[in-house]
C-alpha cells in the first residue's frame, strides 16, 4: 500500500513511522499552515527534514507560512479553531493523495493524545469519501513515550504547544502573571 503520512511534527512520528512502514510504503506530507510563529514553523520543518535525512524516505513539503491563511480561515470563532485547523491539514493530504496515485493517506495528529480522535476521523472519513482514496485509521497514541525518546535521542526540536498562535497563548498564559 501507497500511504500518504500527513506529518504535524517530527516527534510525533518518531515510533510511528517505523510501525506504518512495515506495512506500507509511506511518504510524507508536510502541511501545517497554522503553526506560529514563523521561526517555530521553521524550526518543526527542520526537523522533519532531519527526521528524513536519517530515515531515509520521501517527504512531500509545503515550506509556505501560511499564518494568513489559517487566521482567515478560522476567523473569530477561536473556540472551534482546531477542527477548522485539522480540516484544513487533512482535506490538504487527502487531495494530494489523491492527486499523486496514493492507496490511503493517514496523519500524525491520531499519534497525539492532546488531539480530537473522534473529529480527526470524521473529518478524515469526509475527506475519504469526497477524494476517493481510502483513510487509514490506527490508534498510536501508545507510542507517545517511545517516540518522545527517540526525537530526545536524535536531537530533534520538541515543540511545547500545539502550534497555532491560540495554543501557544493556552500553553504560556498562567505562567507569567503580570505583577501588581
Amino acid at each position: 500500500m501507497k500511504l500518504l503520512l500527513h506529518i504535524c511534527c517530527a516527534p510525533c512520528i518518531a515510533a510511528p513511522f517505523r510501525e506504518l512502514a512495515e506495512h506500507a510504503d509511506v511518504t510524507g506530507f508536510f502541511y501545517n499552515p497554522n503553526i506560529h510563529p514563523l521561526l517555530e514553523f521553521r524550526k518543526r520543518l527542520r526537523a522533519v527534514e532531519v527526521f528524513q535525512e536519517q530515515e531515509k524516505f520521501p517527504v512531500i513539503y509545503h515550506r509556505e507560512y501560511g499564518l494568513h491563511d489559517f487566521l482567515r480561515r478560522i476567523g473569530p470563532d477561536t473556540p472551534g479553531r482546531c477542527a477548522v485547523c485539522y480540516k484544513m491539514r487533512i482535506d490538504a493530504t487527502a487531495a494530494a493523495a489523491h492527486e499523486n496515485g496514493f492507496d490511503a493517506f493517514t496523519t500524525s495528529l491520531l499519534f497525539s493524545r492532546h488531539q480530537g480522535h473522534q473529529t480527526i476521523k470524521a473529518i478524515a472519513d469526509e475527506a475519504s469519501r469526497r477524494e476517493g482514496v481510502e483513510f487509514y485509521y490506527t490508534d498510536l497514541r501508545h507510542m507517545v513515550e517511545e517516540s518522545q525518546a527517540i526525537a530526545r535521542k536524535r536531537s530533534l526540536y520538541r515543540q511545547q504547544y500545539c502550534g497555532c498562535i491560540f495554543s501557544e497563548y493556552e500553553r504560556y498564559a498562567g505562567r507569567f502573571k503580570a505583577e501588581a
